[in-house]
């Protein structure tokens, strides 16, 4: 059984009940400090609910995880030269559609530079400086 199926399963059976509670038990029995009987069962939810996060973050890399080894092993049948099963087919856009290219002249409308408004002998910045 893979580890994240543990965690799937023993965290809301096992983990965050006994987080929960381990709190409750140590509000009650903390020195010096009073809790009403009424406070521990918000107690003992907190802490089964501290308990969630750890697993959920554990699961979530996990999932990156086998989506990084998948990449991999896709990447390493394409470069034997075999064709990956699981690798999606893309097909490239119609080089012939040229539609998209008519927000263009906008964008070369922008490039053009406006001498008047430098002072004499100021020259223009450069992007990014």
């Amino acid at each position: 059984m893979s580890p994240n199926r543990l965690v799937v399963l023993l965290t809301p059976l096992v983990f965050a009940p006994l987080a929960g509670a381990v709190a409750a038990w140590l509000a009650d029995h903390i020195p010096g400090y009073q809790v009403d009987q009424s406070a521990l069962e918000e107690i003992f939810i907190a802490g089964a609910l501290i308990a969630l996060a750890p697993a959920l973050q554990w699961l979530n890399g996990w999932q990156k995880h086998e989506a990084r080894q998948a990449d991999l092993e896709r990447d390493l049948a394409l470069a034997d030269g075999g064709t990956a099963a699981a690798a999606p087919v893309t097909t490239p856009a119609d080089p012939a559609d040229l539609s998209d290219l008519d927000d263009l002249d906008e964008l070369a409308e922008m490039d053009e530079f406006d001498a008047d408004l430098l002072a004499d002998g100021e020259e223009p910045a450069l992007a990014g400086s």
